[in-house]
């Protein structure tokens, strides 16, 4: 079982060669409500024809759509096989046998216990992909190579009652690539991670380090020493991200498709984190890039957009279900982008985050598109949480959303001294504090406060000079609406004295 050596290492992808880029994503470069309903009726269809167990399909509500993995209620699946010991080395590990389709096994294992009652016992399992090993012609094309060849392995660990599981990924030099540990009777889940046909991994169960995990070791009972592993062979679907991905250098790769672009994956473990690079050659200059995570029920999520150097941009929280948008980001010029290839690439780095919570069966889907900012109307272009990167204010209606922990700024600049109207008027969650703040020395000349969520606040008259304020929007604590706009209007008018002399 053991696949012929061809003198190439076999990784766990993609941590030896990060991805290139993800498969085409069904989208069209068209206006943005009929364009998003194409790419969801064709990454259903392309997700609907896998062979799986799991039949995936989106569900809409009053939520944008979620990809939903369900489970076929039906009393097949692989025979449970019993572990053998000793299994605590790669050169004894129990290799898993795969049985119908999609392939699958499923191993019932025990922790051992040591005689003061303390589970010590390490189980190693072999997992050998089926199909040819991948012979790589040259350097240049084997992180394609790899892309296109994964296979997707899905794993979960399911432990009796009082038992806290660690589960490792090992390559075939055994390596670790990915740790994951759970509390008592906790589930243990890897349900995306990329692997290549005939090459040889290892899973190793052991109990989980003390002080890893919430609720203490083997707490609550002490006999609790089972458990059991289902392990399934699948394919990726269209735009699925490929674990390992939890930083820069594994980043699955973004596709553009027109003016937009597609990805999903899965909130599979506690603060799950998943990277996708996003390159910024494709926007037209004067455009700026839109970017929305549609919300999973019971996972409050984040995400990140970082510059090519891994430094963070902008950040946006939710709570749980939460959708979550990101508007009006102004990508760098070449010039500005230090980072940026020599070849004059730029990108960005889209982070995906699992705040709390975790499901291993719904899918968040991540767009973007980019657009004219006045196809939009008038949004605040991120980021703009300081003086430094203050968004341009003129008179009329600006929208822009207030996450947790979020602040923005804008500049406006009068020709003359006038009297300015501000009204703020927040979503639902927010209580809007307003701040008006003369930009060279500081100064603050005005400010009003919500006293609850969703009151609109007012500043009327207020003498503003022939120079730069900043206006710089916050909230209360712990407030935030990631996913409903605020509206800020300004309306500047001479003063009644100025009016009167110039009569």
């Amino acid at each position: 079982m053991t696949p012929p050596d061809t003198g190439l290492p076999c990784p766990w992808y993609p941590d030896n060669a990060r991805p290139v880029r993800n498969p085409p994503t069904p989208v069209g470069g068209r206006r943005r409500g009929r364009g998003r309903m194409i790419v969801i009726v064709a990454l259903l269809a392309g997700l609907a024809g896998t062979s799986c167990r799991r039949a995936p399909h989106f569900v809409r509500g009053d939520a944008a759509a979620v990809v939903v993995v369900q489970r076929t209620r039906d009393a097949g699946g692989p025979p449970l096989v019993a572990e053998h010991e000793p299994n605590d080395t790669p050169a004894a590990a129990q290799e898993l046998v795969w049985a119908g389709t999609p392939p699958a096994a499923a191993i019932r294992g025990t922790i051992e216990r040591s005689s003061a009652g303390r589970a010590a016992d390490i189980d190693l399992f072999k997992v050998v992909i089926p199909g040819q090993r991948l012979v790589v012609a040259s350097d240049a094309g084997r992180a394609a190579d790899l892309f296109a060849a994964a296979r997707r392995v899905s794993v979960v660990v399911n432990p009796e009652a009082g038992l806290a599981l660690a589960v490792d990924l090992l390559d075939e030099t055994t390596r670790v690539v990915k740790t994951l540990a759970a509390g008592p009777g906790e589930t243990v889940g890897l349900p995306n991670m990329a692997a290549l046909p005939g090459c040889t991994y290892y899973l190793r169960v052991r109990s989980a380090p003390a002080g890893k995990v919430r609720g203490g070791v083997d707490a609550g009972a002490a006999a609790g020493s089972s458990y059991q592993m289902t392990v399934l062979l699948l394919d990726f679907d269209a735009a699925d991200e490929r674990e390992p991905n939890d930083r820069p250098e594994s980043a699955g790769e973004l596709s553009w498709q027109g003016r937009s672009a597609l990805a999903s994956g899965l909130f599979g473990w506690r603060h799950d984190e998943d990277w996708y690079r996003l390159p910024l050659d494709a926007a037209e200059p004067g455009w700026v890039l839109n970017l929305d995570l549609d919300g999973v029920e019971g996972v409050a999520a984040g995400l990140a957009v970082n510059d090519s150097a891994g430094r963070k941009i902008v950040a946006v929280r939710g709570r749980k279900g939460e959708k979550l948008t990101l508007r009006n980001l102004v990508p760098p010029t070449v010039a500005a982008d230090a980072s940026a290839s020599a070849a004059g690439s730029r990108w960005w780095y889209l982070v995906v985050r699992a705040e709390s919570g975790i499901d291993r069966e719904h899918r968040y889907v991540v767009h973007a598109e980019t657009v004219l900012p006045e196809a939009r109307g008038g949004f605040e272009t991120e980021p703009n949480d300081d003086a430094a990167h203050a968004s341009p204010l003129a008179d009329g209606t600006t929208s822009g959303y207030l996450s947790v922990g979020d602040v923005d700024v804008f500049r406006y600049v009068a020709a003359e001294p006038r009297e300015l109207d501000i009204e703020v008027s927040p979503p639902s969650r927010v209580r809007v504090k307003v701040e008006v703040i003369r930009e060279r020395d500081g100064q603050v000349l005005a400010e009003a406060v919500a006293a609850k969520t969703r009151q609109t606040v007012a500043i009327h008259g207020l003498p503003c000079p022939a120079e730069p304020i900043l206006i710089r929007l916050s909230q209360g604590k712990h407030d935030g609406n990631a996913s409903e706009p605020y509206l800020l209007r300004v309306a500047g008018r001479l003063s009644q004295r100025d009016a009167g002399k110039r009569d």
